[in-house]
């Protein structure tokens, strides 16, 4: 019975994934170009095929990742303009998740001399449980997570309802409330991944410092920011990262504290080369608003790389 749902799950993730890889869903930058039609292909194992739609995950040739990455926007990064690259989604299945060419995931495995697969995607979590397991699921049937691959970074919870349930019994009980569904759901994928890649290190990343001291600076001017209170700011990023803490240790998974390591680097940071998450105006912007700056991600890559 078990073994049925799990298999039901995975069937129910991958179809949610596809439609909003073929267009249905929100999350795709628009910088990159719409896909031309396809003809249909064969299908692949747990993909029945479906006239008039291509290939959903062709694998490739490379073989297995040495690094895979899993997250949301604060991951990919992707903006919708200006002139920074893209890396398009690596297949139909994901073709609205494009990631930036200079992001935490690449960037951490170049400084450790791994291959990357990046399967982070703008908005991953919006559709808790089924988005996270079909990326999973698209990334073990493309071939980029198998037998290869050592470890498997994921910055996850921020878009996903179920972590901050997490977050409001973190506030109210200290250790949260255990086990939780935002848990279990993180428990599922990383039995999944021990399945297909026995000798991968799963690793847990909290997400940077947005707030500092109960302040944020939503818009900044050159050489000069403004803060506005924040009442709570602290208190609810410290839940937020204790939440992943909390989940890593009961999927006996590594935490690495990207939350600690940033502290100070806010949005209200007057330093713009030391600002690694800009609100809506800052002269140290980078691909999106509200998210982390170029500064940021080199910093990100910086803390997690030598988890790698």
């Amino acid at each position: 019975m078990k073994k049925s749902f799990s298999t039901k799950v995975r069937s129910a993730a991958i179809a949610a994934v596809t439609v909003l890889g073929l267009g249905l869903g929100a999350g795709a930058a628009a910088a990159q170009p719409a896909l031309p039609p396809l003809p249909a292909a064969p299908a692949l194992p747990g993909i029945p095929a479906i006239p008039g739609i291509p290939n959903l995950n062709p694998a490739p040739a490379g073989g297995a990742k040495q690094v895979v990455a899993f997250g949301d926007s604060f991951t990919a990064n992707a903006g919708k303009s200006g002139p920074r690259g893209l890396e398009p989604g690596q297949t139909p299945i994901v073709a609205n998740c494009a990631t930036d060419m200079e992001n935490w995931p690449k960037l951490a495995a170049h400084k450790a001399g791994k291959s990357i697969g990046d399967w982070s995607c703008n908005g991953m979590g919006g559709a808790p449980v089924v988005q996270l397991v079909g990326y999973v699921e698209a990334a073990i049937m493309h071939g980029d997570l198998g037998p290869g691959t050592e470890d498997v970074v994921f910055m996850y919870g921020g878009m996903d309802a179920l972590q901050w349930v997490d977050v409001a019994g973190e506030m109210q009980v200290v250790g949260g409330l255990n086990p939780s569904a935002y848990q279990q759901e993180l428990q599922h994928v990383a039995n999944r991944i021990r399945e297909v890649a026995p000798g991968a290190q799963i690793h847990l990343a909290s997400y940077p410092e947005y707030a500092t001291n109960d302040q944020l600076c939503l818009v900044n001017l050159p050489g000069q920011t403004i803060p506005i209170p924040a009442p709570g700011g602290t208190q609810i990023q410290e839940a937020f990262r204790d939440t992943i803490r909390n989940a890593a240790g009961a999927i006996g998974a590594n935490f690495i504290d990207v939350y600690q390591a940033t502290i100070g680097h806010g949005t209200c940071n007057p330093d713009d080369n030391q600002r690694f998450v800009a609100g809506f105006m800052d002269p140290a912007m980078g691909p999106m608003t509200n998210h982390p700056t170029i500064k940021g991600q080199y910093a990100m890559a910086d803390i997690i790389a030598p988890a790698l």
